[in-house]
């Protein structure tokens, strides 16, 4: 069902869900663009951004829109506190082709109609994945607002807006604001840009390398978050690239690595912070995949042992539920994989030495024959003397993948949980079998 438009102002617009024609007008602060979050946008470009919801409740604004949405609560997080008094509770709002971050003065959920402002910005709430809403410029307007004294600075006065149109954004420093000499002293603070939802090209999906590992003429490459696993022949005259579709979560897309990868001559480890996995290549191509701990960390291969290393200091961390908190160090910060595969502390001074001193990045991996391969959105290869070539993942095949799943009914760790918990069958009664009155 279509919903009508409208627009009471230059920055007015009323846009309900489900609309015919989706145009969002979003706010561009200066400071987004000196942060170079993101680069100036001018008509015509297709932008990915971080929205912000900011209500403005039912005042008058000359940049307010009314939307209706579906509120999802940022679960498990503690609320912030507003400067002004108060608390603020991450929420997510989520429309038609487009979301924004918001912090409420109180918890929420479900279906709801929002009178406020969209802001682009950077992730500060909860949500450490926020949704990119996705759009084609068709409108950008530079913003002026007048800018008075406070008690401890400089700030730019709601509801005193001037709007000029212009082709594009122009490319400047914004945060340097001069100091008012008159009442009516205005200072440009951003640029106002109608978003187009509808006239973005599709996104689309592709292999996004964050993590590398080689051995020999085997190079190992994992997505930054897709469970997609890529392996390399380079021994051969024409590279063969195959691919492996993994039974492994899509992590969060953060701007580094997610897991990270160890080459050897049989396959490679995969780890993260959450688990470990093994992936054995048979001489067919067929790759084996098994969990082998639901345990993580950083993890380093020294003589071909897995260790994982864990916190090796105090630290003071900011912790979703509880905000800032002392972190203590692991008891046993160093661990290393047995042959039978579990997990066994390592307490020698001088190994767990040799091992946090072999840390390395997930994203970068160096050859036998002193060739660097980087695994930054796309993998490149630099030889020793300098030059450096992009390699081509697009040309692919798939390869087949078989995955071992443990059962957990029939590990001898457990054996014990399991004869305290489990239950006999029951059976049927024969014809013949009686039971007292």
């Amino acid at each position: 069902m279509a919903s009508s438009i409208g627009s009471s102002s230059a920055w007015g617009v009323t846009m309900l869900a489900e609309t015919a024609n989706r145009t969002l007008a979003v706010f561009v602060p200066g400071w987004v663009l000196d942060d170079n979050s993101l680069a100036p946008p001018a008509r015509g470009d297709v932008v990915e951004v971080v929205l912000t919801f900011h209500p403005t409740g039912h005042k008058p604004s000359p940049y307010g829109q009314t939307v209706r949405a579906t509120v999802r609560p940022v679960y498990g997080n503690t609320p912030y506190s507003d400067p002004e008094g108060g608390l603020r509770w991450p929420l997510e709002a989520i429309g038609d082709g487009w979301s924004a971050e918001w912090l409420s003065d109180r918890p929420l959920a479900g279906r709801v109609e929002l009178t406020g402002r969209l802001v682009v910005g950077i992730s500060w709430t909860g949500s450490d994945n926020p949704v990119l809403v996705r759009g084609r410029v068709r409108r950008v307007q530079l913003v002026e607002q007048r800018i008075e004294h406070t008690g401890s600075g400089l700030r730019a006065v709601d509801g005193t807006e001037r709007l000029t149109e212009v082709e594009s954004t122009p490319h400047r420093f914004w945060s340097n604001w001069e100091t008012p000499s008159t009442e009516d002293h205005y200072q440009e603070t951003g640029v106002l840009v109608d978003l187009d939802l509808d006239d973005a090209p599709a996104t689309k999906v592709e292999f996004v390398a964050g993590a590398v590992s080689v051995d020999g003429p085997d190079v190992w490459v994992m997505d930054r978050s897709n469970p997609v696993l890529l392996h390399i022949d380079t021994g051969s005259t024409s590279p063969r690239i195959l691919e492996f579709l993994l039974p492994l979560t899509i992590e969060p897309p953060t701007d580094q690595w997610t897991r990270k990868v160890h080459a050897d001559r049989d396959g490679c480890w995969i780890t993260s912070r959450h688990e470990v996995f093994r992936c054995d290549r048979a001489g067919d191509g067929t790759l084996t995949v098994e969990r082998v701990c639901a345990e993580g960390g950083s993890s380093v291969v020294v003589d071909g042992r897995l260790f994982l290393v864990g916190s090796m200091y105090p630290v003071l961390r900011v912790d979703r539920r509880y905000g800032l908190v002392r972190v203590d160090p692991d008891a046993h910060p160093v661990r290393v994989l047995d042959d039978k595969r579990q997990l066994i502390p390592v307490d020698d001074p001088a190994t767990v030495a040799r091992v946090t001193a072999q840390t390395r990045r997930a994203d970068k991996a160096r050859s036998g024959d002193d060739t660097e391969w980087v695994a930054g959105g796309e993998l490149t290869a630099q030889s020793p003397d300098g030059t450096r070539r992009r390699v081509d993942l697009d040309a692919r095949t798939r390869g087949t993948v078989q995955w071992i799943q443990p059962d957990p009914y029939a590990d001898p760790a457990i054996a014990d949980i399991m004869a305290r918990i489990s239950v006999p069958m029951p059976r049927p009664r024969l014809p013949d079998e009686t039971t007292d009155p």
